[in-house]
């Protein structure tokens, strides 16, 4: 068995071996093996950027999990909530559940900074209704803080599927009395006869700002401070103005159901209660 030389001002060194028990013939290469100068520092730089890279990326994907889940909980409590609305027509659940889903993104808080395109990238054009039954789709896409293998981003999908409110609706037993109700708001002089009225529901659209959609609106008098407005600007096809928050007191209306007699003086809606 080879034996080390110690010496005492140096350290053992696995080089310094007697050579007559190999007969002259040179050490084996595992003990005579020595690190270059230099050679840990040149792998530590090849290895600290897949590991940090890796890192970066498993912790994302809690990120990711946590908007999906967040987008997923937001278009179940959007479409339940027109579910309830019985007399809506089929046209218009596509809108009031994009409508009632953009107001949940911004209830719940949800992290718009990772999606592609903010608040706009969310894509309702999946989304279907008949008599019994709406079918909530929403598109989006997550995008990746580095490339993942030559992608920018990921694109996720969530769905739902609710069942429509096919009991009776409000006031049906009062209209056997005699008894009929009407819906009036605080600031319109007309009395509506159905609770989906359009003019009753706004149709809200999310769009970008560099779209010229919103250039013949004014600003609204609410959340517009100082003409600046934020990547994403909110219209209605009823209203005159522009909102830069999905939650502006403009974008909502006051509604209270009354019977007909206490209308006083308002007019039949046009478009529900035009007979």
């Amino acid at each position: 068995m080879p034996w080390i030389i110690r010496k005492e001002s140096e350290k053992i060194s696995l080089s310094q071996i007697d050579k007559e028990n190999y007969k002259g013939k040179s050490p084996p290469k595992a003990l005579s093996h020595t690190l270059f100068p230099g050679s840990l520092t040149v792998e530590a730089a090849c290895v600290l950027p897949i590991f940090l890279f890796a890192a970066v990326m498993v912790l994302y994907l809690f990120r990711v999990v946590q908007v999906q889940y967040i987008v997923g909980n937001c278009l179940d409590k959007a479409a339940a909530e027109v579910s309830l609305m019985g007399r809506v027509s089929e046209k218009e659940v596509k809108n009031l559940t994009k409508a009632a889903f953009y107001k949940e993104l911004a209830e719940q808080g949800c992290p718009l900074s990772g999606i592609e395109f903010g608040l706009a990238g969310f894509s309702l054009k999946n989304t279907t209704a008949d008599l019994l039954y709406i079918d909530a789709a929403v598109t989006y896409r997550v995008m990746f803080p580095l490339r993942f293998f030559g992608k920018k981003g990921i694109k996720l999908t969530d769905g739902c599927r609710m069942h429509r409110w096919v009991g009776n609706q409000e006031g049906s037993a009062d209209k056997e009395k005699g008894v009929e109700w009407v819906y009036v708001t605080p600031t319109q002089h007309v009395y509506h006869l159905s609770r989906g009225c359009t003019h009753l529901k706004l149709s809200i659209r999310a769009v970008p700002n560099s779209s010229p959609a919103w250039k013949a609106y004014k600003p609204c008098g609410h959340c517009i401070k100082g003409g600046k407005t934020g990547r994403t600007v909110y219209i209605t096809n009823e209203g005159g103005h522009y909102h830069g928050k999905i939650d502006c007191s403009g974008l909502k209306r006051t509604i209270f159901m009354v019977p007909k007699e206490q209308a006083g003086d308002k007019k039949p809606c046009s478009r529900c209660g035009g007979k």
